[in-house]
């Protein structure tokens, strides 16, 4: 589990400096996009589709290394209240949740994108990018998310199993 575990964060940690370069690089196609269309009246037909599809590999494929991190949106009002035992509670609670719920996705996102490889789907604008190419961002991210949350519920039960101390 321990090499799995490492694998997975490694794979986390290089995906999340890609979907940051791929945030730069959105910033800097739809800044292009402006200049062109503002300054010299010549709009591209390809900056609004590929920043799309940037934002959802930066999105969803970053979304497990921003889980990892701990930097999701958490609201911590009550939580932070509670005893540290019932806030590893809770937070395996959750996380088992989000296990479903990312299992789910991760399934329904590889049938969706084995679909469009199947039927050759393309994308419905000038460039016809074959759809399957962005699907995989929601399958990556989805599955990523999974074992995230399953590490998670990992570290909160064995914090639990060695008596709730600090570490």
């Amino acid at each position: 589990m321990k090499t799995l575990r490492s694998y997975v964060e490694k794979f986390n940690l290089a995906t999340g400096y890609l979907c940051g370069l791929g945030i730069l690089a959105m910033g800097l196609v739809l800044f292009y996009e402006v200049a062109c269309r503002y300054f010299f009246d010549s709009p591209t037909i390809w900056a609004q589709e590929t920043s799309v599809y940037l934002f959802m590999w930066t999105m969803l494929a970053g979304s497990a290394y921003t889980l990892m991190r701990g930097k999701h949106v958490r609201i911590d009002l009550i939580i932070e209240r509670l005893p540290r035992k019932a806030q590893c509670g809770l937070d395996i609670l959750t996380s088992l949740v989000g296990i479903a719920f990312s299992a789910v996705v991760s399934w329904q996102a590889w049938e969706m994108m084995l679909a469009s490889f199947k039927y050759g789907k393309l994308s419905a604008t000038l460039l016809r990018i074959p759809v399957w190419i962005p699907q995989c961002s929601l399958l990556l991210g989805f599955v990523l998310l999974t074992f995230q949350f399953a590490f998670i519920v990992t570290d909160r039960f064995q914090f639990l199993m060695s008596g709730g101390d600090e570490k």
